[in-house]
């Protein structure tokens, strides 16, 4: 049960359609330009150009244009109408439009590709606001041919950031204040060994997480306790 609405799945997705206009402007900011940062660290090293790729809950389409930019021909989805039609409107004119594509899906439980038909597949905290996450891996496991890179980001459960940010979040709901707005619609958050775990299960191997994210010095970001996100580069067995 959501701790606003009994669909809270729906719920993120309403919360994310209403800020489609200005979400591309927040990756001008440090905490989202970390996002960027982190993808870039997972693809070092590795050659993606025609490779097939999606970019599952890919918002404005940032990080999708990333994607074609180094290469590989990507379709981002979303299941806000709006931020798909904004990233499409920004794919149209970019110097890589013809590796673009971008089309609104119910969620990322139902991905339109077929079995084993990507070699990568890009998740930057989403799974945190879709009903059912484990379902979502199960997913990125079929579409992924062997040997295919998972990159994803969930919340890091023993981020001090995340705890102050939760503990504010609650004290805003007893004064009747939505401050950080975004947490009433964030129910799934990992410590780095049980999403690891969760990660195994479905057939996928991991290395080490990568703790990023939220305003303080990027030194302490990536500690255990820092960033309020843990990044995962997962190889489907």
């Amino acid at each position: 049960m959501s701790r606003t609405a009994e669909n809270p799945a729906k719920d993120a997705v309403a919360y994310h359609r209403e800020l489609a206009t200005n979400w591309e402007q927040r990756y001008r900011k440090p905490a989202f330009q970390a996002r960027l940062r982190v993808l870039k660290e997972c693809l070092a090293g590795r050659d993606i150009r025609l490779q097939d790729w999606l970019d599952a809950g890919c918002g404005s389409g940032t990080l999708t244009r990333f994607l074609a930019e180094a290469g590989a021909r990507v379709l981002g989805v979303d299941a806000a109408e709006d931020m798909i039609a904004t990233a499409s409107t920004l794919g149209s004119g970019h110097e890589h439009s013809e590796q673009l594509r971008f089309e609104h899906i119910e969620t990322i439980e139902h991905l339109p590709a077929a079995d084993q038909s990507l070699d990568g597949i890009l998740c930057s905290s989403v799974l945190e606001y879709v009903a059912d996450p484990p379902a979502c891996l199960a997913e990125f496991a079929r579409v992924l041919r062997p040997g295919g890179l998972l990159v994803v980001s969930v919340p890091n459960r023993r981020s001090v950031v995340r705890r102050t940010q939760l503990g504010v979040h609650g004290l805003g709901r007893l004064l009747r204040r939505r401050w950080f707005a975004f947490l009433d619609y964030s129910h799934h958050d990992y410590t780095s060994e049980g999403f690891r775990a969760l990660l195994k299960g479905h057939g996928f191997s991991a290395g080490a997480s990568v703790p990023f994210g939220s305003p303080i010095p990027r030194w302490l970001q990536r500690r255990e306790f820092g960033g309020s996100l843990l990044a995962f580069c997962a190889t489907r067995e």
